[in-house]
């Protein structure tokens, strides 16, 4: 009979297997909270174990390799290495909603801004005491089981991998009766997925192939920028070519020459005309929104991917979609955008125009996405810091945004664009704007009704900003749109099921007809192209949206146009001499 102590060490394996308990922790919060794009095999609990197996043993070598073979201190490395990269990859997909990836880590900088962390620790639960109580147990077991480590105890390794992978074969052998496509085709799947599945499935190939394959692998076979085949350039110029669901004609007066963007954090379109404890929530929106110069949408669905406030910014100023498989910033930073200044600069050559954001300049790469949409200038929170000789607190409050946005208005000449970005509707949502604006109704959770004032705060910032326009002679001149950058999460306000992720946009003096227009479902995509088409901008570019002044509207956002905005931006399409 075999003796199976000759070939594990009981000790070794159980050091061994609490770094692997921290990968598949970490998958399982992803699964209770986040889940897959789309639905997992039978067979991918089994694949998740072999990718964690692969995760700790690339590790384990290599800390056994620079340690100059001491198992012990390789073993501790190893776990806790895994159980801070488990931590925080639970608490970064709870925000973001996706696995950390190297675009992200470089994004990192934005983690430590203080609304950031205090929206992460937001995510906390009870279950996170897993956490320290593994670290507790694992530096018991490691103490008390010292003697008993030696090199031939990495033969409980090599085991442990023939017994997965004889575990894993025999599961996969099910494919062999798969009816349509056989057993190579769905192993292939699994096992060896490829860069379309990558780029719009990134957490199920992230589940299924492990960190180590996604994060070390695929950047050595797949680095650099993606050259196109010439049927691929067919398809792209073939698609925003087709100008029949993106130009109808210029609404706009002629006197409207500005474009002033205001994009607020965060904005649900299921505040608009709602009134609680009999109080409107947001007043000055609500009047904007029955103006007959205004058309408004409360349908707009976020398109927006892991880099949330950049992704809705990158959509309504470049008219792309943004990466599923890592921030979007990280790769458009460093290519050709026909961003919405650009565009307007066609018909009106000395515009002037800026950027607005209440946080400094390197979060989102706000420095290089201002120059790449075309504006001017961008003013931040250390520039309003200097103009005011106001040093407190680092983000702008929206009343500061607007205060400012005023100023810089007067010092603009006509035509101008502006982008003015808020802050305040900003989770956590565990405390309210203190403006003299408070609810009672016991019916909401205190969550939704901290979210509803902070919304009654921002827009009263917004009412005094129109009032500012009149008085300066610039509303009635300016093209106004009022968007949100993504939607609040259901989840963080205590409110899942019972409204909807449905975002609004109001495009005030457009001239647009709303008995013509389109007022169902639509996207965040769809709003470049309006602006453009509202402004009658002559461009062969118009963004892969879809303009809203027309009833026969049609879906813009596909799998195939997420793909094509993906290889615009991997590819650098347009700086290769395309117009």
């Amino acid at each position: 009979m075999l003796n199976i102590k000759k070939h594990i060490n009981i000790q070794y394996f159980i050091l061994f297997f609490l770094c692997i308990l921290n990968l598949l922790f970490m998958h399982f919060q992803f699964l209770l909270t986040i889940d897959l794009e789309i639905p997992y095999f039978t067979t991918s609990p089994i694949d998740n174990f072999i990718a964690c197996l692969l995760d700790v043993t690339v590790l384990l070598v290599f800390f056994w390799l620079i340690t100059f073979r001491r198992l012990r201190l390789s073993l501790t490395l190893t776990f806790f290495v895994t159980l801070i990269w488990s931590f925080c990859n639970v608490f970064y997909s709870r925000f973001f909603l996706q696995y950390l990836s190297w675009s992200s880590i470089g994004q990192a900088g934005n983690l430590t801004e203080g609304i950031v962390i205090d929206s992460m620790w937001e995510g906390f639960r009870i279950i996170d005491l897993y956490y320290p109580i593994a670290a507790c147990l694992f530096c018991w077991l490691s103490n008390r089981y010292k003697n008993r480590l030696t090199t031939k105890s990495l033969r409980t390794t090599l085991c442990l991998w023939v017994v997965t992978l004889c575990i894993g074969l025999a599961a996969h052998s099910m494919y062999f009766f798969h009816p349509s496509t056989g057993f190579m085709e769905e192993f292939r799947k699994t096992m060896f997925t490829g860069p379309k599945m990558d780029s719009m499935w990134p957490n199920w190939t992230v589940f299924h192939k492990g960190f180590f394959r996604k994060m070390a692998i695929e950047p050595l076979t797949r680095g650099g920028k993606l050259k196109l085949t010439e049927e691929q350039k067919a398809e792209i110029e073939k698609e925003y070519t087709n100008h029949s669901q993106r130009v109808t004609r210029r609404t706009a007066p002629d006197n409207v020459k500005n474009v002033i963007f205001i994009l607020i954090e965060s904005y649900l379109a299921c505040t608009s005309d709602l009134v609680v404890d009999g109080q409107e929530i947001t007043p000055n929106l609500n009047r904007l929104r029955h103006d007959s110069a205004t058309y408004y949408n409360g349908h707009i669905q976020p398109n927006v991917s892991i880099g949330e406030s950049s992704d809705g910014q990158l959509i309504y100023m470049a008219g792309l979609l943004p990466l599923h498989s890592e921030i979007t910033v990280s790769k458009a930073r460093d290519i050709t955008l026909f961003g919405l200044p650009t565009q307007l600069k066609k018909a009106y050559p000395d515009l002037q125009s800026y950027t607005l954001i209440p946080t400094n300049p390197s979060l989102w790469d706000q420095q290089a996405m201002t120059e790449g949409y075309g504006f001017d200038h961008l003013y931040s929170s250390i520039e309003y810091h200097k103009a005011f000789h106001d040093n407190k607190g680092t983000f702008l409050s929206d009343d500061m945004v607007f205060q400012y946005a005023v100023q810089l208005d007067k010092s603009m000449k006509q035509p101008f664009c502006s982008l003015i970005l808020t802050m305040d509707m900003h989770m956590p949502y565990t405390s309210q704007i203190e403006h003299g604006f408070h609810l009672t109704d016991k019916n909401l959770p205190e969550k939704y009704k901290n979210y509803l004032v902070n919304c009654h705060y921002t827009d009263l910032q917004i009412g005094k900003y129109m009032d500012e326009l009149k008085k300066n002679g610039l509303y009635d001149n300016s093209l106004i749109i009022i968007a949100s950058d993504h939607d609040a999460h259901p989840t963080y306000l205590d409110m899942e099921g019972k409204i909807t992720r449905e975002i609004p946009i109001y495009i005030i003096n457009g001239g647009i007809d709303n008995s013509k227009a389109w007022d169902g479902a639509c996207n965040q995509l769809d709003i470049y192209t309006t602006i453009l088409d509202v402004m009658g901008i002559e461009s062969p570019w118009h963004g892969l949206g879809h303009t809203l002044l027309q009833k026969g509207y049609q879906n813009s956002v596909t799998d195939k146009v997420q793909e094509l905005s993906d290889w615009i931006i991997y590819s650098d399409y347009f700086g290769k001499g395309k117009k």
